[in-house]
Order: structure tokens, then C-alpha cells, then sequence
């Protein structure tokens, strides 16, 4: 890196010369299209090619960027980028000349038929010597320059169902109407000019069907779809009674009618109450595509506002509108029937949003003047990246030297070049545009000029005509070319903004917040206020890029007047908690309801109501001297856990912020039952027991290791403050993406608090984890959790919930104190078996610590892990368990009914409760 700060401190001495600066191009997918001789000439004039996909420097000698090369996995694909696409056939030149072509010349008219099937039988492509248009290989002549004969389509013929018309004229090279002299389409034999015209929709019926087309009637919604589609399976096409609109045949109900209906039942009988029916607006054309999978993602049809026909629902736009064509005819002007068709309407819009994208491009922020300010570094990395976003330049405060925020200007200074280069090119391109688009298309009258005009129109200006290609239309070929102008204009203020506002570069050049004279700086306070700031209220320099840790107790003073809960003891923990948090994940917020939206019912523990909320603005980050305000880190996720009488807040002020402990983030209230709620870490997983129900078999030894070292490291720093959980089991251990936490302290308690009269008679918990001395009415101690700790750590191992074949009732709290414990699996490590045995011994004193079990774990961790292969391949043949209708996994409260317990006692012997030889988990622990 100091090399890399050597190298770009030299550049920056040197004077700037922008003639020294290499010249790079861009290779974009389209490229690729190129053969090796055109990618050659087209970068002949460039220094560096760089990838448009991955950024990777692309060689000279065959143009090809092998790291998108590895990358592909189709064989077609990988074709076309090594050799490139012929712009006849639209296959790779796979073979440098995929296709043979040949010149259709005005001579080889005289040739008959054969003759000319001879002539041209081993060509791929014969294109017109006239229009350079590819030649009908089934007649081996030129559709657009040659007339040949036709039949004229009578008005009696729309009588005839469309099979009679096919066998009518199914032998004619051009079908012609006898109404408009329109040519009709071979595939659905009958005038599409004259139908659009025709306001009859009893004719249009007939003209699209013949007499072979049924009438829907209002009754026949009553029937569900199959029965209408039996109706009406022999009609070749279906008008709906009411509006006289077209029915589709496969959903058999009237589109038309379905929009207008405001009555929801009558539109679920419209639709036999299976579909969910959609209407696809004109407006909606606005909208990129991941916005109209999301607006229609819970339609099953879409319709069109427009015609009613069905939307495709891969690009979400009706083929029937947005293409501007009508079954294979042009909309607008009528004259093509192909991709050969003018395509107006498209370019006409078009165009019209170009203009408006060079409009404005005139006015964008990177064509201003340059805004300079100067530095002041009193300000903290956030509050400078929001001050100096817009500024092309900074000036430094203590030497005048001109640096960029978080952004080498270098970079940005070479790509702004070549942006205004490209711009100042574009704007002449645009005049001829303009001039084109006013000579080819007359605003107020809405005609068009022919065909062969626009060709000599085309040819006075150099800009835009070009060889033609014969597989586009004119103007579908002036819209590729002024996409890529504005494709490239675009990808270069993408880049340039990324090195702006992302600090994205590949030069190599250390990205910071401050002048390079901080390496001259020898005032190490002073150095420090150059990178994290000052507090302008204490004038205290910070030490890292949290803010001021002596003056942020004062501001959340100065804010308790602004809020409370109504409640004092909860007012009272919450001030008390802001005058001393450090940092951010230690300190406790009241977080008024109204922060909170989209929130969900998801869980009911023992005592406790859990729900899932989103938080608008998330939690406080740092305090901001730019705005005088606390900058906020954002939405975030969080569970709000409603409060109940049990709950002990002062244990969630101490512990809150401990690593692998659920971080409580404040407290809220609904307004409406008054509930309070604990702002609480939302865990993705769930709880234990949830995880290890759903990755049972799946769950490797390592990741179990893992689970077990973050549970041990969560209940070492509890036992640290003196607290004792008092309920500890998987129901109230949380699980995210990443680590293991404990959580729900709702009966947490200092280790020496005494126990009053009246709770001694109550246990609460799951009775598989109580200590065998809380069974017997003792009060719980730090060894209560390490016996807990024990049972949990087993079932981790094996994945089984401890004692899931037996009811949890007085017997088996019996045979608890007699020494009943879960069986531990034989692959376990001996040293974690012993571990274990310690945790789970009847006499608490002979029990390790929370500190003693996280070290012994830590200093055996890569020794365990590195068993993981055995453990592995047994944890694919473990057999599945049941569970027993009253085992109870929840925690409750357990009346204490003087069962006569005896002393607990260590099992001395393995026989002892063996129930069944076979069972993995009801057997005293044997090795």
C-alpha cells in the first residue's frame, strides 16, 4: 500500500498533461457482433480496451475478454464472442463465414423457376441487387421490389369459415381486398384494414370468422369454465352478447365487461372465481420492469387497458399495443408486414425521448461549474461525505491544495473529459436528427413520406445514413444507433459517479477523507482531527471514528424533556442508562410506536407475546455536528417482545451490548392497549429448539461446535455481572445468520438476592433443564445454570430434545433427582463427555463455572473440530425421534406438590434406568 501512495504521490507532482493519458475504450456486449478484422479497426485508435461486464483489461491481438470467456457456460454464446455474429443469418462465424450469400441481380427475372432454384441452391442468404432485401427462397423473388399475381378477396368470401378460405386461396402468392386493395394476410384470411374500420361488431365477427362464431350470453356466466368451454369448443371465434367485444377462448369471459364491473362477486362469477384479473394501464409503460413484476405480481391474467388483450407476462407490455402492430401490419402507416416495416410509431416516440435525454443532459450536474469548498476537518467521516457530495473540489484548510472527497480525481477528471468529448460530438448529431425528423414526418397533417423518399432524404445527412442492413427497418436502424450514443453517454456518468459518490477506481490510489499533506502532518493530535474530527462542543479531538464519548451523555440529557413513557421506573432506567453508554450497542432509546410499521405476529414463548416490526429509521449511529441531530444507521428489523410482570429491566441495562446476548434496543408502547414492548434483535432462525428441528441431520460438527462456543461465551458474560438466567433452554436461545444468542431474561436475578416465602413454593421453567436442587425447592445459583448449560449442550450434540418420549410430570422430576440424565453420544470427544458429566453433576459445587467451561472450550475448539469427518458421517444414519404428547418444551409455572424427594444422587451404576437398550436418550450416560 505505501508503495501504491509512493507511486500516486508522484503522479500527483507532475504536471498534468492530458496528451500523456493513455486512451481507453469500452468493449461492450455488442461488440462481440463484430468479427476480428471490425473489433481491429473499431479500437485501432485506443491504448487500453477495457471489458464493459467486468473491468478487465481486454488484449489487442484477438479482442476477447477471457475472464466473461471462462465465465460462459453456452457453447453458442462462447462462438459469438470468439468470432463474432453474421449480420445475415444471426449465427456465429464460427467458421469465419457462416453463411454464403449471393446478389439477386435484375436479370435472373428472365429465369424460370427451376432455373433459378438452380442457380441459387447452394447459397444460404440471396439478397436483391435493387433494395439489398434477402429474396423469398420459395419463389426466388424480391417481395419488395416485384409485383406478381394475386387474387382478390371478395366481400362474399367472409361468409366462408376460415378453413374454406384457406383452401380457396391457400395457392395464391398475394391476396388482395377488394374493398381497400389492401393486401390480406395468409394466415388469417381476412382484411385487417377494413376491420379495424368496420364499427359493426356482428361483421367484424363474420369478416374474422365466417358464419362460425357463437354469441355469449349474460346466462353463461352461471356455468363454470369447463362447461363453457364445452358450449362453445366447435365456434371459431366467441362475441360477448353485451358489448360485442372478442372472447378469449381459453378464460371464456368478456375482458371488456370484466373492467367495467364494479362489483367484485359479479367479476369472481365472470371469472368461475378462479383467476385474479388485472388491468395493465398505458401509464404503466412508465415503470422499468421490476416495478410491473411487483405492481402484477399477484394477478393471474393481465389485461390491456387498451385492447383486452392478455399482457405477456415474461416483459410485462401487449404485444398487440406496444409493438405498434396489428397481425403483422403496421398501425401506423400501414405498409409493411414484417421487421422490414417502417416502424414509425416506435421511432416517433423514440425520438421524442431522446430529445428529452439531450435536453436533460444540457442541464445535468456533471456540465455545471465546478463547486469547490473548503475543507473542515472538524467535521467526522459522515458529516463530510454528506457536506461534500455535490462538490467537484475541496480545498484543503491548512495548505490550499485542491484533493476530492472519498473519490480520486485523477479518475474522475480523465472520465469527465472523455465525457464532454462525446457530448460536444452528439450535439451536431442531434441538429440532424431534428432536421431529419421535421422533413420525414409532417407534425400537423400526420403524414409520413414514402419509403423511397426517405431513402434520398437519408443520404443528405452523413450522420445518419449508413449502408443499410436488409434485415431492419430505416428507422428501427436510427434508433440502434442513437441508443448506443445515449448507452455509452450513460455507462460513462454511471462510471463517473461511482468514482464520485462510491469511491469505485481501479487506479490503485488511497481513497480519504482529508489532503495528502496529513503525511507531512508530525502533530499527532492534529493528524487525528484530519481523520475523525472534532467535537465542536468540548473542543475534545476524537480518537476513532465514533463521535464525542464525553459530551454524548449531555446531549441525550438535553432531550429528556422532549419524551416519556408514562411510566417512571421505566423513564428512570432509560436516563440512567443514556448518562453512561459508551457505545451504541449499550445503549437503551424510548422508541415511540409510530417508528414502527409492518409489524407481524410471530411467536408465543411461555409468558410472552413476539412480534416482527420494521424500523424506519433504526438505531442511533453517532451524533452529527453538520446537522446538530443524531445520524441514524436505517431500517432496520427488530421483535418487539410485549412486557409482562415478570419481566426484570435493569438485568437487559447491565448485559445489553455483551456479546452473544440478544441486544435490547429500547422500549415502546402501543397506544391502543397500552402494552409495553421490549425493542428487541430480530433473529432470522428462531429459537434453538426451532434450528435443530429443521437442520436435524443436516447440521455439520462444526456448526454445532459453534452454536455451543457462542451459548457458552453469552453465559459467561451474564455470570460476569453476578446474574443468575434462572430459565435457560433453546426456546430462549436465538439464532441469526451468523451467531448464537441468549435471550429472554424475564426472570434474571442477581446471584445473592434471597428468596421471598412465596416463591419458594413455585418453579418455573421446562423440566428436562432444572437443576435437580431447584426440583426440590432450593434457590437458584450460578450452578443452576451450568446444569442447564450441560443438558444443552448435549442436545446440540445429538439434535434430540432431552426426555422427549416421556411425559414431563412429577415422575420423571423423581427420576431426575435419582439421577436420571440424557444419554451422551459415543463419537463425543472423552474431553466434552467429562465436560458435560461436570455440568449436569447432582452436587452444584462440584459443577465448573461459566468461566472455567468457556476457556476449556476455547483451548479444545480446533482439537474437537478436527473430529468433524466421523462425527459427520454417523450424523447421516441418526434416526429420526417422536416426541411424547405431554412433554412440554415451553416454559411454565410448576406448582411444588411435596413429592417426598429423596437427596438428588449421581447414578453410580448404568444400570439404572435403562428402559429400553435400544433408546438413545433414556439411559444413564455410558460411554
Amino acid at each position: 500500500m505505501k508503495e501504491e501512495e509512493n507511486i500516486c504521490e508522484e503522479k500527483n507532482n507532475k504536471p498534468i498533461n492530458k496528451y500523456d493519458e493513455p486512451k481507453i475504450g469500452i468493449f461492450k456486449i455488442l461488440d462481440y457482433d463484430l468479427n476480428l478484422k471490425e473489433r481491429k479497426m473499431k479500437f485501432k485508435e485506443y491504448d487500453h480496451v477495457i471489458c464493459e461486464e467486468c473491468n478487465q483489461e481486454i488484449k489487442n491481438s484477438n479482442f476477447i475478454c477471457y475472464n466473461c470467456y471462462n465465465n460462459e457456460t453456452d457453447y453458442n454464446e462462447q462462438n459469438r464472442m470468439n468470432y463474432g455474429i453474421c449480420k445475415y443469418c444471426f449465427k456465429s462465424n464460427a467458421s469465419f463465414g457462416c453463411c454464403k450469400i449471393k446478389i439477386f441481380k435484375k436479370s435472373d427475372y428472365e429465369l424460370n423457376l427451376e432455373e433459378r432454384k438452380l442457380k441459387y441452391k447452394d447459397c444460404d442468404i440471396i439478397l436483391c441487387e435493387k433494395c439489398n432485401r434477402e429474396i423469398d427462397k420459395l419463389n426466388y423473388y424480391c417481395y419488395n421490389c416485384t409485383n406478381f399475381n394475386f387474387e382478390i378477396f371478395k366481400s362474399l368470401d367472409y361468409n366462408l369459415n376460415l378453413k374454406e378460405r384457406k383452401e380457396k386461396y391457400n395457392d395464391c402468392d398475394d391476396i388482395l381486398c377488394e374493398n381497400c386493395s389492401q393486401k390480406i394476410d395468409k394466415q388469417d384470411f381476412y382484411c385487417i384494414f377494413c376491420y379495424v374500420k368496420e364499427t359493426d361488431y356482428n361483421k367484424k365477427g363474420q369478416m374474422k370468422y365466417g358464419s362460425n362464431f357463437g354469441i355469449f350470453n349474460i346466462l353463461d356466466y352461471n356455468l363454470n369454465l369447463e362447461e363453457r368451454k364445452l358450449k362453445y369448443k366447435d365456434f371459431d371465434g366467441i362475441l360477448c352478447e353485451e358489448c360485442n367485444q372478442e372472447i378469449n377462448k381459453q378464460y371464456l369471459y368478456c375482458f371488456h365487461c370484466y373492467t367495467k364491473e364494479t362489483d367484485n362477486n359479479k367479476k369472481d362469477n365472470m371469472t368461475d372465481g378462479t383467476t385474479q384479473v388485472g388491468i395493465f394501464k398505458i401509464s404503466d409503460y412508465e415503470l422499468n420492469l421490476k416495478e410491473r413484476k411487483e405492481k402484477y405480481k399477484d394477478y393471474d391474467n393481465i389485461l390491456c387497458e387498451e385492447c383486452n388483450q392478455e399482457i405477456d407476462k415474461k416483459y410485462y407490455y401487449c404485444n398487440y399495443c406496444y409493438n405498434g402492430t396489428i397481425n403483422g401490419s403496421c398501425k401506423v402507416c400501414f405498409i409493411g408486414n414484417d421487421d422490414n416495416c417502417c416502424s414509425f410509431h416506435e421511432f416517433q416516440q423514440f425520438l421524442e425521448n431522446f430529445n428529452k435525454w439531450v435536453s436533460e443532459n444540457k442541464d445535468d450536474d456533471l456540465f455545471k461549474r465546478p463547486i469547490v469548498e473548503i475543507s473542515d476537518y472538524d467535521l467526522d467521516e459522515d458529516d463530510r461525505r454528506e457536506k461534500y457530495k455535490d462538490c467537484n473540489y475541496i480545498l484543503c484548510e491548512k495548505c490550499g491544495k485542491k484533493y476530492h472527497y472519498n473519490y480520486c480525481y485523477d479518475c474522475y477528471d480523465r472520465e469527465m473529459d472523455e465525457l464532454e468529448e462525446l457530448k460536444s460530438k452528439l450535439r451536431p448529431q442531434l441538429q440532424d436528427y431534428e432536421t431529419f425528423y421535421s422533413k420525414v414526418y409532417n407534425k400537423e397533417t400526420k403524414e409520413l413520406k414514402e419509403l423511397k423518399e426517405l431513402q434520398s432524404i437519408l443520404k443528405d445527412y452523413e450522420n445518419i445514413y449508413f449502408k443499410l442492413d436488409g434485415n431492419l427497418g430505416i428507422f428501427k436502424q436510427i434508433i440502434q444507433q442513437l441508443e448506443s450514443t445515449k448507452y455509452y453517454i450513460d455507462t460513462k456518468k454511471i462510471l463517473i459517479n461511482n468514482i464520485r459518490y462510491n469511491g469505485v477506481n481501479d487506479c490503485g490510489r488511497k481513497l480519504r477523507s482529508y489532503c495528502d499533506c496529513y503525511n507531512n502532518e508530525i502533530n499527532i493530535n492534529e493528524k487525528k482531527r484530519m481523520e475523525f474530527g472534532k467535537c465542536k462542543d468540548c473542543s475534545q479531538i476524537n480518537e476513532d471514528l465514533n463521535d464525542c464519548l464525553s459530551c454524548k451523555p449531555k446531549r441525550f440529557q438535553r432531550d429528556f424533556i422532549k419524551w416519556t413513557s408514562g411510566n417512571k421506573i421505566i423513564d428512570k432506567l432509560i436516563q440512567d442508562n443514556q448518562r453512561i453508554a459508551v457505545e451504541k450497542y449499550e445503549l437503551l432509546e424510548w422508541i415511540p410506536y409510530d417508528k414502527f410499521t409492518d409489524i407481524k405476529y410471530i411467536a408465543e414463548g411461555g409468558f410472552a407475546k413476539v412480534y416482527s416490526a420494521k424500523w424506519i429509521d433504526g438505531q442511533i449511529k453517532k451524533w452529527s455536528q453538520l446537522n446538530n441531530n443524531w445520524r441514524r444507521e436505517g431500517p432496520l428489523t427488530v421483535a418487539l417482545k410485549i412486557l409482562n410482570d415478570s419481566e426484570n429491566l435493569n438485568f437487559f441495562n447491565k448485559v445489553s451490548g455483551c456479546m452473544c446476548i440478544v441486544k435490547c434496543f429500547g422500549i415502546t408502547q402501543d397506544p391502543i392497549t397500552h402494552n409495553y414492548a421490549l425493542v428487541l434483535q430480530y433473529m432470522e432462525n428462531g429459537n434453538l429448539r426451532s434450528y435443530l428441528k429443521q437442520t436435524n441431520n443436516s447440521l455439520t460438527w462444526e456448526q454445532r461446535l459453534n452454536k455451543i462456543y457462542d451459548i457458552c461465551l453469552a453465559l459467561h458474560n451474564i455470570h460476569k455481572y453476578g446474574l443468575v438466567h434462572k430459565d435457560l433452554h433453546p426456546g430462549n436461545i436465538f439464532i441469526d445468520s451468523t451467531f448464537t444468542y441468549i435471550g429472554d431474561f424475564g426472570f434474571c436475578m442477581p446471584a445473592n438476592e434471597n428468596f421471598s416465602d412465596s416463591t419458594k413454593k413455585n418453579i418455573y421453567g421446562v423440566i428436562p433443564y432444572i437443576a435437580p436442587e431447584i426440583l426440590r425447592g432450593k434457590p437458584h445459583t450460578l450452578a443452576s445454570d451450568i446444569y442447564s448449560l450441560g443438558i444443552i449442550i448435549n442436545e446440540i450434540i445429538t439434535t434430540i430434545p432431552p426426555f422427549s418420549k416421556f411425559p414431563h410430570d412429577h415422575l420423571l422430576v423423581m427420576d431426575i433427582c435419582r439421577g436420571l440424565r440424557p444419554n451422551i453420544r459415543s463419537k463425543t470427544p472423552n474431553s466434552l463427555k467429562e465436560l458435560i458429566k461436570k455440568c449436569w453433576d447432582v452436587n452444584p459445587e462440584n459443577r465448573p463455572t461459566s468461566e472455567e467451561i468457556f476457556y476449556t472450550l476455547s483451548e479444545n475448539l480446533n482439537e474437537y473440530k478436527s473430529m468433524s469427518h466421523n462425527f459427520n458421517v454417523e450424523t447421516v444414519t441418526m434416526k429420526s425421534y417422536e416426541i411424547h404428547p405431554q412433554a412440554i418444551y415451553k416454559s411454565r409455572l410448576l406448582i411444588s406438590q411435596n413429592l417426598n424427594l429423596s437427596d438428588p444422587i449421581n447414578c453410580s451404576s448404568e444400570e439404572l434406568y435403562v428402559l429400553n437398550s435400544d433408546c438413545l436418550e433414556c439411559e444413564v450416560i455410558v460411554d
